[in-house]
């Protein structure tokens, strides 16, 4: 009003408001998308640590010892219905971890600026994919045709059916093996591409200027 009138206010005099320290609103989109990331980060990293944590609890502690010390069939039942049931966690976890996946790669879409390094972010989502893909064909392909084979009094190594059920159970092996090695992997790239607010700062954006008159 003032300027409209030709009236400058004096230097000293001028009039600050609350709205006037606020972050403008391109930085309080940042903030929120971050808090989003951190978020879909933690929902990954849970998900690949109880898988990880299962596989080596089941895969290297639990399975040898209970074929060392159980007699068969109890030994394969046991495992058999330890694995299948383990599957089925298994597979929630990777669905919950590519949901993770899925909000932050919206994200990265959605930000002004990529992450700082795009490769480790592709990689991140790459392998991702392929651990569920692994994890979904371990549990409804190897583990119910080695549950089926087991129920059905097949033993491994006798007989035509049993070189089958050898042959199943090295797959699985193999799997587990190559899944626990890509899950922790997928994990440790989700911690490593965290975004922050910073992210989406442009470096080359001019300082605010000081409170005072314009020239």
């Amino acid at each position: 009003m003032m300027r409209a009138m030709g009236m400058v206010t004096p230097p000293g005099h001028e009039t600050f408001t609350e709205a006037d320290l606020a972050p403008p609103e391109w930085e309080a989109q940042a903030r929120r998308r971050a808090r989003v990331d951190r978020g879909a980060t933690f929902v990954a990293v849970l998900g690949l640590g109880l898988w990880c944590g299962g596989l080596v609890a089941l895969g290297a502690c639990a399975a040898p010892m209970v074929f060392g010390l159980t007699p068969y069939p109890f030994s394969a039942d046991a495992m058999s219905a330890a694995f299948a049931r383990f599957d089925g966690i298994a597979i929630g976890c990777v669905v919950a971890a590519l949901g993770a996946e899925a909000t932050r790669t919206f994200l990265d879409l959605r930000s002004p600026r990529a992450p700082r390094d795009r490769r480790l972010a592709r990689a991140r989502r790459y392998l991702g994919m392929l651990a569920a893909a692994g994890a979904i064909v371990s549990g409804t392909m190897l583990t119910p045709e080695i549950v089926r084979l087991h129920k059905s009094g097949v033993r491994r190594g006798v007989g035509p059916e049993g070189a089958h059920l050898a042959a199943v159970h090295k797959q699985a092996e193999s799997l587990s093996k190559g899944l626990l090695v890509a899950a922790v992997a997928t994990l440790a790239l989700h911690i490593a591409t965290i975004r922050s607010a910073r992210d989406d700062e442009d470096d080359d954006a001019a300082a605010p200027l000081p409170p005072g008159p314009r020239q």
